[in-house]
């Protein structure tokens, strides 16, 4: 077989062209994280009491309904179905938003995000052993008492949720917003 000295630079070339798409590809994904984690040390300089009317219309927006403290900025929702159905597990999120005022005067709104995932579980009935009618009786002696359908034991996690602090000051300050995009932008192109 003869090597083509022409086909050397087309694939060098072709090489450096996935490079810099996957390098180009890159620059969105951390532009959004560097935006995120900025908005992690955000402070508002309007009141809470401006602020909170509009962090709850914006939950109610997401389909949420919540408890709150009297006499503090602190939600807890209740929890919201997020999917599933009756032959797969279901996922379901609450949130615990807390408005806190600083020394200076600023406030910050902090998002703890807990999603839980269960599986729907039943117990199963047996046969009399004779002629195959059945007879409804539990397969498990023991689980005289039981409810026979139910959920199994929730998996449960919790994260402070940073998009949707970030949902929060694209809304609630959309001038500071937009200049760590600016910066996002200038840092990631």
């Amino acid at each position: 077989m003869r090597h083509s000295p022409r086909g050397a630079p087309s694939w060098v070339l072709s090489a450096v062209l996935v490079v810099f798409g996957l390098l180009a590809g890159c620059a969105g994904p951390q532009r959004h994280a560097w935006l995120r984690d900025r908005t992690a040390a955000v402070a508002y300089s309007r009141p809470l009491a401006e602020l909170w009317p509009e962090v709850k219309a914006m939950m109610e927006e997401q389909g949420y309904s919540w408890r709150e403290l009297q006499g503090r900025y602190v939600l807890e929702t209740e929890w919201l179905d997020s999917g599933g159905g009756t032959l797969g597990p279901t996922s379901s999120t609450r949130y615990l938003i807390e408005g806190i005022t600083l020394q200076d005067g600023r406030c910050v709104l902090r998002a703890l995000r807990n999603d839980r995932v269960q599986q729907s579980v039943g117990v199963s009935y047996t046969d009399s052993g004779g002629g195959g009618s059945s007879s409804g009786k539990l397969a498990d002696p023991n689980a005289v008492g039981r409810s026979t359908s139910g959920l199994g034991a929730a998996q449960k996690q919790s994260y402070r949720d940073l998009e949707l602090e970030l949902k929060f000051l694209r809304r609630l300050d959309p001038k500071t917003a937009s200049a760590l995009e600016a910066e996002a932008s200038a840092k990631y192109p």
